[in-house]
């Protein structure tokens, strides 16, 4: 009669990959049977499982520690008396000593060689091992109040896995309606477009028509038509920018520039509305700053965006400034230190900014006050607006290398402690 030699079963529980796949090699090429886990929770569920002959247990493991993986294999009765060898790699003075304290039967520190996981592995498995009787009373309640410490350990750790589990699948879910959201509004902006070019050409073609030219009260009509039409293609480009903003497919145009032809023109644009808020604009920029490589209708936006929120919530009577210099002390991570860098800065004089939301302004949407209590208008006082502008300038800023970010001490328009939006550059 043949005897079959029995297949003893490893569990091997380590997180390296390289070291799992080197193990199971050297033991498989002695028929031994290798099951394989690779963090600590996974080790006690195959365990439990497997019920294997022999544990490997490495002490360094990313969610339990090898300690607290061996006390509560040795909670469980059908485990008690199975061989586990604790392996590390760490050079501490006690971790043999407290690792033969929990549980284990052998201990070997890596790298080791191939010789010496064969004996250890050979001399524990099938063997029997020291019973929990021989302990003594001290250590027996210590082990069993250091697996009900651990046992509680996994069930608050299974825990914040199932709640990371569904913060996962939430925060892939609201993706995937961000996406959604932004391609709709792109194509929703894309398909006004052509009906609003419609309705602005018959409203030229109606305004130069000879039978209306005279009529005065039907020209005021139609003006206020044409404004109506040019807000909402000024707002369909808006959601036609954002979109390109998030999906990171701003078009720039490259080229030597000046800051200074970048802002002069914007603040001239805005002149008119300034006066007749009576609010004073002044421009303050070096002669001497070098230029910098940039988009110079893109950048000429971001500091109409700026302006023209500046406008909007300070009120009449009010001072805006717009400086702009040269800074060679950032130290931001993000940008290189030691490289020449336009700082401009609009400062306005109005109701300032919540500390709370000033770093919540830039995104998209976001709107610091009531809009329904927002008058309408682009430069009222206090006009609404979608949220959009704010977005778009970070954007386009962001895609020239630089930031963008406001200071202000708070929102009171009692005392209107004012705003600082700040804007950095690289110059060439």
């Amino acid at each position: 009669m043949t005897l079959v030699e029995k297949t003893y079963t490893v569990l091997n529980v380590e997180d390296m990959p390289g070291n799992r796949d080197l193990v199971r090699r050297i033991l498989e090429s002695r028929n031994y049977r290798v099951v394989e886990a690779e963090n600590g929770m996974q080790g006690i569920t195959k365990a439990m499982q497997v019920k294997p002959d022999l544990i490997l247990m490495d002490i360094n493991l990313p969610d339990l520690d090898g300690f607290s993986v061996v006390t509560r294999i040795r909670s469980q009765p059908h485990l008690a008396n199975t061989p586990i060898v604790a392996l590390t790699a760490r050079d501490m003075d006690d971790d043999e000593e407290r690792a033969r304290a929990i549980g284990c039967d052998g201990y070997l520190n890596k790298p080791f060689s191939v010789k010496e996981l064969l004996d250890e592995v050979a001399a524990r498995i099938g063997k029997p091992r020291l019973d929990d009787d021989d302990l003594t009373r001290r250590e027996f309640f210590l082990r069993e109040h250091s697996a009900a410490l651990v046992e509680e350990l996994e069930r608050k750790f299974k825990e914040l896995s199932d709640v990371h589990a569904e913060l996962s699948v939430m925060h892939e879910r609201l993706q995937r309606l961000d996406e959604a959201k932004t391609d709709f509004i792109h194509i929703a902006a894309h398909e006004l477009r052509t009906p609003l070019t419609m309705v602005h050409v018959y409203t030229d073609m109606l305004r130069t028509h000879p039978a209306l030219a005279r009529d005065a009260a039907l020209q005021e009509l139609l003006d206020g038509l044409r404004k109506g039409v040019d807000r909402l293609n000024s707002l369909t480009n808006d959601m036609i920018s954002i979109a390109r903003v998030e999906l990171a497919t701003i078009d720039l145009a490259y080229s030597p520039l000046s800051i200074r032809r970048a802002i002069e023109p914007v603040v001239q644009e805005f002149a008119q509305i300034a006066e007749e808020r009576t609010i004073t604009l002044t421009v303050e920029i070096d002669d001497d700053l070098p230029q910098i490589m940039g988009d110079e209708t893109q950048l000429s936006q971001v500091f109409s965006r700026l302006i023209g929120n500046a406008i909007k919530y300070t009120p009449d009577n009010g001072r805006i400034t717009i400086s702009a210099r040269l800074y060679r002390a950032f130290k931001e991570a993000e940008i290189e230190t030691g490289s020449q860098f336009i700082e401009v800065f609009v400062a306005d004089t109005g109701i300032g900014i919540n500390k709370q939301d000033q770093g919540l302004i830039f995104e998209k949407f976001y709107t610091v006050e009531d809009s329904t209590l927002h008058s309408s208008g682009k430069t009222k006082f206090m006009g609404g607006g979608p949220g959009l502008g704010l977005t778009i300038a970070k954007g386009i800023v962001e895609a020239h290398g630089g930031r963008i970010w406001v200071e202000s001490e708070g929102c009171n328009p009692e005392t209107n402690a004012g705003s600082v939006f700040y804007v950095i550059l690289p110059a060439m």
